[in-house]
């Protein structure tokens, strides 16, 4: 069962880097089962009923797995993102990122996720707190 689609695709080329399109990086190679696939299976390694969640953890497992993939994708990544163009009159240098370092933070922003999957910080509800009137000699 595959839990991103074709439309999330845009978010994981965001993640590695917001001018990326379509024609640079295509759907059919981000998801290849040596990136989605693997991101994918990670992912249900540690959170088996990942599939099954619904509302804001259903979104955390979406994010966590997007940050996972692009992950995948960053040594690939790289030859995209850099560009050097050189005219007679102008030169243009864009900076690409180290994919050793873009790998690992996007794997720190899914392991974020993973977190708040695995020990969610909601509060469980307790009794409504009461408020009673306080002895006291103020005022007297």
């Amino acid at each position: 069962m595959t839990i991103l689609t074709s439309g999330d695709y845009p978010a994981i080329r965001a993640a590695l880097d917001v001018g990326l399109n379509a024609q640079q990086l295509p759907d059919a190679t981000i998801a290849q089962d040596i990136f989605l696939g693997a991101a994918e299976a990670e992912l249900l390694r540690r959170i088996p009923m990942a599939a099954s969640l619904t509302g804001d953890d259903l979104a955390r497992v979406k994010r966590a797995l997007v940050w996972l993939t692009a992950a995948f994708l960053a040594h690939s990544v790289i030859r995209i993102t850099s560009m050097s163009i050189q005219t007679r009159d102008l030169s243009y240098s864009r900076q690409t990122f180290d994919p050793d370092e873009k790998a690992a933070e996007l794997r720190a922003r899914a392991e974020a996720e993973f977190g708040m999957l695995l020990t969610p910080t909601e509060v469980a509800p307790s009794r409504p707190t009461m408020f009673t009137l306080a002895a006291g000699h103020r005022g007297r």
